[in-house]
């Protein structure tokens, strides 16, 4: 991901102000200096203070021009012209164990920047593929192939012996390997019943902020590129063994019509948590006749069906405009968040643990207040976030800004999952959640090289898009606790419904016997 890119190229935390620090600030520079050869010959050093006199001290780029009278090696100032400058051709670096280093990525910026661009725009790809293999194989096919593609692609790029290399196997493994996230998500959704699906999409949201933590924590411990790459995705070698521990997703199988396979895996969920389903609605689960029309209308042309509708072809219109909004934003300010003074591994974790309070913050607001006002209320409040420090000059609003529009965009992109995936019908949910998340990374494309902008384009851009995306959710369906639709009738016509008291539960001896619909 993107947060990992930074921290493996080697961002470094540089000194801005305290409005810099307010969601958008310069490229953060990474140590290195030009070698000067008239005065180190061919022994460099990165301490070395009579070659670090010899260079400007407004520029990283240029060092001084030797006269032509000058002796082979001299390290005096007298030596060299006093303005005239050329160009480097050479760097040392502080330290080797970033990419940025051991590619001599000096003074090219847009080389490191580029990384990033490159692993975003293979997302489309890759969201192409999820949605197709997962609507057609299966979420838990999906899932394990892309997890195996990612952790072998990742190891493979630790190897890289150039920057080539690396760019490639980035773009590859991104194009390869991103579509279990997607495909695990929408099995999630799948699984839970509509008052579970808030705490679901919780439980998602901490998992991933407690990961980036700990990915903080390992790239603290292990700095060299390749070893942090070996590590983290050695652990990615064991998702493919999700395959032995959870079945496919009930509601896929019963869309394809696969009504013996549903209903062996409701009667396995129902064994492990001690109730008891009717036999009635088991009869109607597995009679194949009364679900062939079913099948043959969700499993023949299902995108013509969607397109056909102007209902449905609004809405994925929006959604594709919230998407991209959400991953500019949410993207632009977690690649800054680096850049922010001190510690950039602390700065990262930090960040990442903006995941947690926003996941439980979906919790509570999701359900209370509904999908559609809860991600309007985040999307502005990141608008307001991202433009306010530049109207205060209070040393620590910069700061604080940065955070709080993190966290409400952090908000708005996880809450974007739930809500796009309950606002399609079952047999092109994947799809549809890929397709507007595809459209989404042209936002996630050009949020690499929002650093190269100055700070206060970043903030209106910023700003802009967060108050747009917050019009546009205002245009879809509530859809707190309503069914998940079959079909695209149900997906024209889905209502949010009110919370209901939950029931008494049954003793703890006595077995309870459940109701099967759309809606479990």
């Amino acid at each position: 991901m993107i947060l990992r890119t930074n921290i493996v190229s080697g961002c470094r935390p540089s000194a801005t102000s305290s409005k810099a620090r307010g969601g958008a600030t310069p490229l953060p520079t990474v140590t290195s200096r030009c070698v000067v050869p008239e005065c180190e010959g061919n022994y460099t050093q990165f301490h070395n203070p009579a070659a670090q006199a010899l260079l400007p001290a407004d520029s990283r780029c240029d060092r001084y021009l030797p006269l032509q009278d000058a002796g082979t090696v001299s390290c005096q100032r007298e030596d060299f012209h006093q303005n005239d400058t050329k160009a480097c051709n050479h760097f040392v670096y502080e330290s080797m164990s970033t990419t940025f280093a051991e590619f001599n990525l000096a003074c090219r910026e847009w080389m490191r920047t580029l990384v990033g661009t490159v692993r975003n725009a293979a997302l489309p790809l890759a969201l192409l593929l999820t949605g197709y293999i997962s609507d057609t194989y299966g979420r838990r096919t999906a899932f394990c192939i892309f997890s195996a593609f990612a952790a072998v692609l990742g190891i493979v790029k630790g190897l890289s012996i150039n920057y080539q290399m690396y760019v490639a196997m980035e773009f590859f493994e991104a194009a390869l390997g991103y579509g279990f996230n997607s495909a695990g998500y929408v099995m999630m959704v799948e699984l839970a019943r509509p008052s579970l699906r808030a705490s679901f999409a919780c439980a998602t949201g901490v998992a991933y902020g407690l990961g980036g933590m700990l990915f903080a924590l390992i790239a603290w411990k292990i700095q060299y590129w390749r070893h942090l790459l070996y590590t983290v995705h050695s652990f990615a070698l064991l998702l493919p063994l999700y395959w032995l521990l959870v079945d496919e997703s009930p509601r896929w199988l019963h869309a394809k019509g696969r009504t013996e396979e549903t209903v062996d895996i409701i009667k396995k969920a129902a064994r492990w948590n001690k109730v008891q389903i009717s036999e009635e609605i088991l009869f109607k689960l597995s009679d194949k006749d009364s679900m062939k029309s079913d099948s043959d209308s969700t499993s023949s042309n299902p995108w013509l069906r969607l397109l056909r509708s102007r209902v449905l072809v609004g809405r994925f219109a929006i959604c594709s405009w919230c998407w991209v909004a959400v991953a500019f934003v949410y993207y632009g300010l977690t690649i800054n968040s680096v850049s922010l003074s001190g510690d950039k591994y602390a700065n990262f974790a930090l960040n990442m643990s903006m995941e947690i309070v926003a996941s439980l913050l979906i919790m509570m607001a999701l359900e209370r207040f509904g999908r559609k006002w809860s991600i309007f209320v985040a999307f502005l409040v990141c608008g307001v976030a991202c433009v306010t420090p530049y109207f205060t000059s209070h040393a620590g609003a910069g700061l604080g800004m940065f955070f709080v529009g993190k966290l409400a965009i952090t908000f708005a992109f996880n809450s974007m999952y739930v809500f796009t995936a309950e606002l399609f019908p079952t047999s092109v949910r994947s799809s549809a959640l890929a397709a507007c998340s595809l459209v989404g990374r042209v936002g996630s494309i050009l949020a690499p090289q929002t650093p190269l902008l100055s700070i206060y384009i970043q903030a209106l851009l910023y700003g802009a898009f967060s108050c747009l995306a917050a019009l546009a959710v205002l245009m879809v369906p509530e859809t707190r606790r309503a069914m998940l639709p079959r079909d695209v009738t149900d997906a024209e016509h889905i209502r949010g419904s009110s919370p209901s008291p939950a029931p008494a539960p049954a003793p703890a001896d006595t077995p309870r016997t459940v109701v099967l619909s759309a809606d479990t």
